[in-house]
């Protein structure tokens, strides 16, 4: 398992400065937050020589840019909203494919949870328009990782990849510090997303997270064979620096005890 920081911990940094930063504190991989115009300028509106060069000095650095994460949802109950995010997510799959990025989040929340069916009818509509996206990103060569996010816990994501019918390109995020926000425990969450897991994201300082919840779903995902990102995602913090090396510190001391 590997350590990477989404851009969102330095908003103002350019790619080189972002691979500084990664060097510094020990990470291996790089994911960038699109559409928010950070300093990175891994945009879809960006030359592709401009994109090229980033990509070549990342790989120049030993680093992998392990996920691009857009704000594409597919929560909504409109149908033509679907579609507006299916081709804003298609313009996704060309910037990840020219930066050689292997996975795009996405989200599924918020669910609508005011009865009559609504649930239902959301995995539904989720589960068919993710079909449609997944089938569209194994042809680039990308996995969608459809992240426990907001009131869309382990057991949505389960649920409506169980319904799309597990296709390759199509996996989780994990974010578990949402999972127990919504009463989720950790091993609760898991037995949704055993096996389906392509990346995380986490954060010791969000609200009910303990050190002993992210060690043991370490310790779960490690027992599976998990290889991908533990990618720190904590948006815009007043000292990036501080942020990252106490992320950094914890991480190495997790490594130390699981022995990875």
């Amino acid at each position: 398992m590997k350590l990477a920081f989404m851009s969102s911990v330095f908003p103002p940094l350019t790619v080189a400065e972002l691979i500084s930063k990664a060097r510094q504190h020990g990470c291996e991989g790089l994911e960038f937050r699109p559409e928010w115009k950070q300093a990175h300028g891994v945009e879809v509106e960006v030359s592709g020589d401009t994109l090229k060069a980033a990509r070549q000095a990342i790989a120049a650095a030993d680093l992998e840019a392990c996920c691009l994460s857009p704000g594409v949802s597919f929560g909504s109950m409109d149908r033509e909203e679907h579609s507006r995010q299916l081709a804003n997510l298609r313009r996704m799959l060309g910037l990840a494919r020219e930066m050689g990025i292997p996975r795009i989040r996405v989200f599924g929340d918020p669910i609508p949870d005011v009865g009559r069916g609504a649930r239902e009818a959301i995995y539904r509509l989720q589960a068919e328009s993710l079909l449609l996206a997944a089938r569209e990103a194994r042809e680039a060569g990308v996995i969608l990782c459809l992240e426990t996010h907001g009131n869309f816990r382990a057991f949505d994501a389960g649920e409506v990849l169980h319904r799309a019918g597990y296709p390759p390109a199509l996996r989780v995020n994990w974010h578990l510090g949402h999972c127990l926000r919504h009463g989720e425990d950790v091993d609760e969450a898991y037995r949704h997303v055993k096996g389906l897991v392509a990346h995380v994201h986490f954060n010791i300082g969000e609200e009910k997270v303990m050190p002993t919840h992210l060690e043991r779903q370490a310790e779960l995902l490690l027992a599976e064979g998990y290889s991908g990102f533990f990618s720190v995602e904590v948006i815009k913090p007043p000292d990036g620096d501080q942020a990252l090396k106490a992320h950094a510190a914890f991480w190495q001391e997790l490594r130390k005890k699981l022995s990875f």
